[in-house]
């Protein structure tokens, strides 16, 4: 069929009613499908979910999310599978403290992962080392505190090789605000179950008070009780049938603080998203305001990082040929300095249809009351799940060989500002400069600040923006 062109007139009326917010033609499922979007269950979800712990795969908070999780998804009427993964190295912290001598706690103080217990309180004078990898253990280390302003876990191995144990280290790393501030980075020890010391982060004001201290003498006192040891994490799978139940599209999150801290936008904000998005479709389903998909919906909340998403392609196997395409959450529930949602991985050819869509969907609704202002696919940065489904050449894991669609939804990244030229021919009118990206980040990004009332309950939109978007978009693929 041929084209016509349309007469000037007509053409600048389409284009005013869009610039005003109003969609040509707009599908009565999609207005259904926003309207029933909830920003209280989104939140309500993050806190409950936070309040478990941090959930990291094979420990007891992991086993008590995907209960919380597999009760959740059976109350809206989905199948549900929950599926324990390869065994991997856990830990957890069930409590700790860093004080002063005089008792002032630092109230930062947060245990490096794998870090050993101190179960019952000890001292040890301060020692400040402005640079552990470039620094020469000596007999002065032997049961002290060590302040550095540094990274610890490239130079934890040297500082037990030397044999001049400290009692702990109290690292303030990055050490550049006013990035963590008032709250500390979350890192972690290598994956090992015998360390002999602790270490934890501080924050960057937390650090210029250690400082303090050590130039008078002042001494630390650390307690921890932490357990490191094997476990299982626990994947939850919830699927909604579709007309041709054999195919499927695949929507996700992974469900672990996979840095040990609270995780409220890293990743609470995406499962609670995950979790809308199937409560909201499953509704509209059961009352028949919208129609029973051609594929089926499955969603899945990993029990770890990666560790998981992997677990799952090698369980499909060949029946992974099914799925139409990955749709990742990560980082929903918050940004730094723009009000924008981006979808990642443009650069991939086999993307192509599912990122045309999105931008699709992100133009007709863009700037109307409940939906988004900024919007803009990018290329691929790595570091979240969608990418165990794409080759090395796109950052990926390359576990599987086959093309599938995967993409991440975002309204945050990594804790600071990128900038990154676009993918040529991706140009986007939603953002404001096209060419060269401005991605936003999160100020509490792998930190002991990734509370609820730091991200999702300032910003809750962005989780509503990425369920409604999602959603509009299952809408139009998947008839």
């Amino acid at each position: 069929m041929g084209y016509r062109a349309l007469p000037a007139i007509v053409v600048l009326a389409l284009t005013t009613s869009v610039l005003a917010g109003q969609t040509p033609a707009q599908h009565p499922a999609e207005e259904a499908f926003a309207a029933a979007v909830d920003e209280a269950r989104l939140r309500r979800a993050v806190r409950e979910l936070v309040a478990l712990g941090p959930r990291m795969g094979g420990t007891p908070s992991n086993d008590a999310s995907a209960d919380y999780l597999a009760d959740y998804f059976r109350g809206i009427g989905l199948d549900v599978e929950v599926f324990e993964d390869p065994p991997k190295l856990a830990h957890w912290e069930d409590s700790w403290r860093v004080e002063l001598e005089d008792g002032s706690v630092l109230a930062s103080a947060w245990p490096m992962g794998f870090s050993p217990s101190v179960p019952e309180p000890r001292s040890g004078q301060l020692l400040v080392v402005d640079n552990l990898t470039q620094a020469t253990p000596t007999a002065q280390w032997r049961g002290r505190v060590i302040y550095t302003p540094g990274d610890v876990a490239s130079a934890y191995a040297a500082v037990v090789k030397s044999g001049h144990l400290p009692l702990a280290i109290l690292s303030s790393a990055p050490n550049d605000p006013p990035r963590y501030l008032d709250w500390s980075r979350i890192t972690e020890l290598p994956a090992r179950a015998d360390h002999p010391f602790p270490a934890f982060n501080v924050s960057y004001v937390d650090g210029r008070t250690l400082a303090s201290a050590a130039e008078t003498g002042r001494s630390v006192r650390v307690s921890l009780v932490s357990q490191v040891r094997e476990g299982r994490p626990k994947t939850v799978v919830a699927t909604l049938p579709g007309r041709e139940a054999d195919q499927y599209y695949l929507v996700c999150a992974h469900g672990d603080s996979d840095s040990g801290g609270p995780g409220a936008d890293d990743n609470a904000s995406g499962v609670s998203t995950v979790m809308e998005i199937a409560r909201v479709y499953a509704a509209l389903v059961e009352s028949k305001q919208i129609p029973v998909p051609r594929y089926s919906l499955r969603f899945a909340i990993w029990g770890s990082e990666y560790h998981s998403s992997h677990a799952y392609i090698e369980r499909e196997g060949e029946r992974l040929r099914n799925v139409q395409a990955v749709i990742n959450f990560d980082e929903t529930g918050t940004g730094a300095e723009r009000d924008a949602i981006y979808f990642e991985s443009n650069e991939v050819p086999w993307n192509e249809n599912l990122l045309r869509t999105f931008e699709r969907v992100a133009g007709d609704y863009a700037k109307r009351h409940g939906f988004w202002t900024e919007y803009t696919t990018n290329p691929s940065q790595g570091g979240t799940d969608s990418y165990a489904f794409l080759p090395r050449q796109y950052k990926g894991k390359a576990y599987t060989s086959l093309q599938i669609p995967a993409t991440t939804i975002y309204t945050a990244a990594w804790d600071k500002l990128a900038e990154l030229p676009q993918t040529p021919g991706w140009e986007s009118p939603g953002t404001p400069d096209p060419k060269n990206l401005k991605i936003d980040y999160s100020l509490y990004y792998h930190s002991s600040g990734d509370t609820p009332e730091n991200t999702t309950e300032r910003e809750p939109h962005n989780m509503v923006k990425a369920v409604k978007v999602t959603g509009l978009v299952l809408l139009r693929l998947n008839r």
